[in-house]
Parts: structure tokens; sequence; C-alpha cells
């Protein structure tokens, strides 16, 4: 893992991450803003409230012939006027002198000069309280009459806007969040087509993606795939086409030769390099061996197979075909060729899947020893076919049963004089196919057992 990899972040995570900090700093200043707003009316009639009350009581204040000031409240007026849910109310009058006339002694009073009414934040009596002082004239002088209450309901309604408000931002925040993970969803939609159709695609499938639904933005980036996919396309039909051409013009000559060699090996006046050509003649069909399965090999290439090559096949009957190509080789090194086979059918090409069993009954023939088994093996597993080739020869140890389905690899110790490519052919079509290949090992632990599970049957 690079570090980069350890690092890296979906597009829509990352344009949510960028959109969420604007979002939640624009809630915040919404919701200050807001606050701010809303908030000012609320002390300012609370204010206007106890101005009304000030009047009110001012409305009581009676000067006598004497000059004597008083302000006497009937008990149901004062009642009123100390009527409140949520807060104490007080009130003062003072004379011009600044002398107690009426209300709760030592009750602050808002003093201006250039304000009336005028207001004050104080605290009186242990509590925080907002005080409003009115100053009538009289014809003793100027009296002023204060009213005050505590800051409960005051309090109670800020935090009741700012909840308010933080709700109903919070609710628009997360309606905003919904629309824009909606809408980067539905706007990405065509990169998720895009990487759904990367991901469905064979690891061998180099076709070109489609351009038309791909955003203008990602173009450019399908357009360098796709001359990539060009490149490798063109590389790999090279080199299938030099297998192909090396392997057929190799089998003419060495076909030729060995004809020759078969001559020469009964001819009498051969006898004294008799070994000298059977040699040659063995050299020669190993050398024809390989020239086929490297044919066979590029045969198996995915840009070898067409559309047409798909069809219904019955394996039962190439499992019936495949055993009779080599039951006169079985019969001769006393191998027990056996068939254990259900009707089934997968789509697949004949051709290819034919390939593929006369190559695993070929390693299976030559890696049996005499007096052996083999058996063949086909039928319905789950919803699927499967396709087996099981011997009881020298088995393949588990540590090289990845290695050798790698062209040109031979375990070590391996008997014969084979190529090393009947195996990575099998891999080849089995992959070609969709089919899931297994190396396990045989019976009772004896020999190998070889298995295709192909992914559907028709």
């Amino acid at each position: 893992m690079t570090p980069h990899t350890e690092h890296a972040t979906s597009v829509r995570r990352r344009l949510l991450s960028l959109l969420l900090a604007p979002l939640a700093l624009l809630l915040g200043t919404g919701i200050l803003i807001d606050y701010i707003s809303a908030s000012k009316p609320i002390p300012i009639a609370y204010d206007q409230a106890l101005v009304n009350s000030a009047l009110a009581v001012a409305a009581h204040v009676q000067v006598d012939e004497a000059g004597h000031i008083s302000a006497v409240l009937s008990p149901g007026a004062e009642a009123v006027l100390r009527s409140d849910r949520y807060d104490t109310i007080y009130y003062l009058v003072i004379d011009p002198r600044g002398e107690f006339v009426a209300g709760d002694r030592g009750l602050p009073v808002a003093s201006s000069a250039t304000r009336n009414p005028s207001y004050l934040d104080a605290v009186f009596r242990g509590d925080p309280i907002r005080v409003a002082s009115y100053r009538t004239q009289t014809s003793a002088g100027p009296v002023t009459v204060s009213v005050a209450e505590t800051r409960h309901k005051r309090d109670h309604g800020r935090r009741r806007v700012l909840a308010s408000l933080f709700a109903t931002d919070l609710v628009q925040l997360a309606g905003t969040l919904l629309l824009v993970w909606i809408g980067v969803r539905y706007g990405l939609r065509p990169l998720t087509a895009l990487r759904d159709q990367i991901a469905a695609r064979s690891a061998r499938d180099l076709a070109a993606l489609d351009v038309a639904p791909v955003p203008l933005e990602v173009r450019p980036l399908v357009h360098a795939l796709n001359r990539l996919f060009e490149t490798v396309r063109e590389a790999a039909d090279a080199q299938q086409q030099f297998l192909a051409n090396a392997a057929h013009q190799l089998r003419t000559p060495l076909g030729g030769i060995m004809a020759q060699l078969d001559l020469l090996a009964r001819d009498p006046a051969a006898a004294a390099v008799r070994e000298r050509v059977l040699a040659l003649r063995e050299g020669s069909r190993r050398a024809a061996h390989t020239a086929n399965r490297l044919l066979a090999l590029a045969r198996a290439e995915p840009s070898a197979l067409v559309a047409g090559d798909i069809r219904s096949v019955d394996l039962r009957a190439l499992v019936a075909d495949a055993v009779a190509a080599q039951l006169d080789r079985a019969l001769a090194a006393h191998i027990d060729l056996g068939v254990e086979a259900e009707v089934v059918r997968v789509p697949a090409s004949d051709w290819l899947l034919r390939e593929l069993l006369a190559n695993l009954v070929d390693n299976a023939l030559t890696y049996t020893p005499i007096g052996g088994r083999i058996t063949l093996r086909c039928g319905n597993e789950g919803d699927g076919a499967f396709l087996e080739v099981e011997d009881d020869g020298p088995g393949i140890p588990p540590a090289e049963r990845a290695r050798v389905l790698e062209r040109f690899y031979r375990a070590p110790g391996a008997p014969g004089n084979g190529c090393g490519l009947g195996l990575a052919i099998v891999d080849e079509i089995a992959r070609l196919h969709g089919a899931h290949l297994v190396i396990a090992g045989g019976a009772e632990g004896r020999g190998t057992r070889i298995r295709l599970r192909f992914p559907r049957v028709v």
C-alpha cells in the first residue's frame, strides 16, 4: 500500500466534506444574525411595558395645597401592578429632592438628564432587575416614578427565540445537506456507472469503454484508458499472431523431419546409428508437441474468441469424445480410463473446451503409472456445473499448485518431457469462460484432481 492509497478518499466524500464546513459556518452566522435581529424587539417590548406601568403609577401622584406629594395606590391597583407569572415587580416614587414617597425603598433609579424615560440594569434584593424611570412634572417639581422587574421572562424569551432559531436553521441545514447529498449522488452517477463498467469487465477484456455517457470532465481519462487498452490489445494480438505463426511454421517442417526419421529408423542400412535416429525422432516429437501447445495457447487468448463461438455445449458429450480419443493410449498403458458424467450444458466454446479436456487427459495419462486409474466427471453443482479429471499418479504438492499454471513451468522432479504449457492452456481457457479452476489431491490423498466450476448452466 502506497502513502497515496492510505489517504485516498471518494469524490462524494470529498465534495460533502468541502460543502459541510461552509454550510456549518453559514448556519452559525445565520443563527447569530437571526438572534440579534429577533432579540432586539423583545427587550424593547418589555421596556415599554415597564414604562406603561410607570405612567400608570404616575397617574396616582398628587400634590396637596401644602405642596406635599403623595402616590397612593389602591390595593387592587397595586395587585394589578405587581401581578406577573415569571417576575417580581417593584416600584418606587421619589420627590424632587429624592425623598421616598411610595413603593419599595432602596429600589435603584435610572437617572438621565437627556432621556425620559430612562433605563437601568441593576441588582435589587439579590436578583438582577431591569428598571424604567419616568419623570413627571408636578406643581411641587419633578417626581420620578420607577418601575422594575426581575429578568426571568426576558431570559426565558431569549432562550426560546434562540432555541427556535437554532432548530429552524438546523432543519434548514439538514434539508440543505440532504439536497446536496442527493445532488452529489445523482451528479456522480455517470462516474459510478463508469466504475461499475470497469469493475464488471474481465481483466483480459481490452475493449474500448463507452464514452457517450461519461461527463465531459472525465472524458480525457476515458480516452486515455481506451488508448492504453488499444496499445495493450495490439501488443497481445502481436504476441498471439507471433505464437500462431511460429507454431504453424514449425509444425510442417517438424512433421516432415519426423516422417523421414521414421523411415530412417526402419532402414536396415541405418542400424549402426539407430539409437541416434530414435533420439532425434523423440526430440522432434517433443518440438512438435511444444509447437502444438504454443498454437493452442495462442488460440486460447481472449482476442481469438468471437461471439459466435459461444453456444450451449453438452459436457457429457465432450467427456465421451475425450475418452474415445485417448482410449487406445490408455489401453496400451493398462490405465483404467473411466467416466462418471451427468447430462449438463454450459455456454462455452466447443473447440476450446475440447482443447482443455485434451490437455487434462494428456497430462493425466503422462503422469499416471501403468495400471493406474483416471476418471473424468461432469454434472450439476448448485446453480452451476462442474468438469473434473482425477488420476492416481504422483500428484502435485500444494506448494506447487499455483505455479504449475504458469507458462513453461514444470514442477521439480516431474516425470516426462513436457513443455510446461498444458495446465497454462487449461487455466487460460477456464478464465476465458469465467470458470473457477481448483487443483486438489485425489481420492485417499493420492494423485491429482483438477476441477472446473462453471458459473451457470443452460
